[in-house]
């Protein structure tokens, strides 16, 4: 844990930095957004890589699949708050800070924070840049069987990622815009699964549409590549080094003026590249499928609902490692 603590304070400077440069006169124009959405689960260990299965958010989390596949009512809240002002000529700059939880009704060995610093840079009319870090500490993927010892202890498995992402919007015309997503990530394990510290790198595209006035389309593709420590660590045969593909589709309706409709689906390919002989990671090739259904209600200009269905499936070349998951979920939504 000292080793991961130390860790966080070098990585946060450089984003810390970048938030303070942000000049004093430019302090004036704060919004914030407060979400809380209860979400019913049948599957604890793989809610939150589910969750994140997304463009936008972390789809390269990792996650423990277990015969035991308890369910759960969880409480995810969530607080963001924004500041906008105008320092440069060439547009305005956004700058927000976002924490948000998984919070288990009877799974509390689960319970975790997510935490976003991020800033938007209009560079002209038609282009903006964004920065942004993310942050989740000390995430409990569940029970594994150590390596480092040599006599297979059960132990906690733990991971704290530190993900950095760059990414350039570029409106094409009225209806069309075009995005490219780089990202940067330092995965550490705690002590007993040290090996599997990671450092990956992601790169590809998205394009939204507008169809119609009222149908908006969305379509991305990530390549992501991952190196492990345990690559050069052939005593402990625990490689998780990964390539990994990953796509996805999604479709806004907006059915009324104060309803709206997503249904996305999105599809991930991980393929573990372990040369190292006795491990179960060689030769391992992970697919996942998941579809959503997201409705939107807007109450008022501040207020709004969303209820929401996710289903999430991997089939995997190691039988040991499919899953299943379905959420459901509720929400309430503000700004001010």
């Amino acid at each position: 844990m000292a080793r991961c603590a130390s860790r966080t304070c070098l990585l946060l400077l450089p984003t810390l930095l970048c938030l303070l440069c942000v000049p004093r006169h430019a302090m004036a124009e704060w919004s914030a957004v407060a979400d809380a959405r209860l979400l019913y689960t049948d599957n604890v260990f793989e809610l939150s890589s589910s969750r994140r299965l997304s463009l936008s958010e972390d789809p390269s989390q990792p996650s423990r699949v277990s015969v035991d596949k308890p369910i759960d009512v969880v409480w995810e809240p969530a607080i963001e708050l924004r500041h906008r002002s105008q320092p440069l000529a060439a547009g305005p700059t956004e700058v927000s800070v976002k924490a948000a939880g998984f919070i288990f009704t009877e799974n509390p060995l689960f319970n975790h924070g997510n935490y976003r610093l991020q800033v938007r840079q209009a560079l002209d009319r038609e282009t903006s840049l964004l920065i942004r870090y993310r942050y989740v500490p000390n995430l409990f993927l569940g029970p594994n069987s150590e390596r480092r010892t040599g006599l297979r202890l059960t132990e906690e498995e733990r991971v704290t990622s530190h993900i950095w992402r760059a990414q350039i919007d570029r409106r094409v015309n009225e209806a069309l815009t075009a995005t490219m997503v780089g990202r940067y990530g330092l995965r550490y394990y705690n002590d007993a699964f040290a090996e599997r510290d990671t450092t990956f790198g992601t790169i590809g595209p998205q394009l939204e549409w507008k169809l119609t006035p009222t149908v908006a389309l969305v379509t991305a593709y990530l390549f992501e590549r991952g190196f492990a420590d345990g690559r050069e660590q052939s005593q402990f045969a625990d490689d998780v080094s990964y390539r990994q593909h990953f796509a996805s589709v999604g479709v806004t309706i907006q059915v009324m003026p104060q309803l709206a409709c997503t249904v996305a689906y999105a599809y991930r390919r991980k393929e573990f590249t372990s040369e190292l002989a006795g491990d179960s990671n060689r030769g391992v090739v992970d697919t996942t499928h998941q579809g959503g259904i997201d409705l939107f209600y807007q109450f008022t200009p501040a207020a709004a609902l969303t209820v929401g269905f996710q289903r999430t499936q991997r089939s995997s070349s190691a039988a040991t490692r499919d899953f299943y998951n379905t959420n459901t979920s509720l929400g309430v939504q503000y700004r001010f």
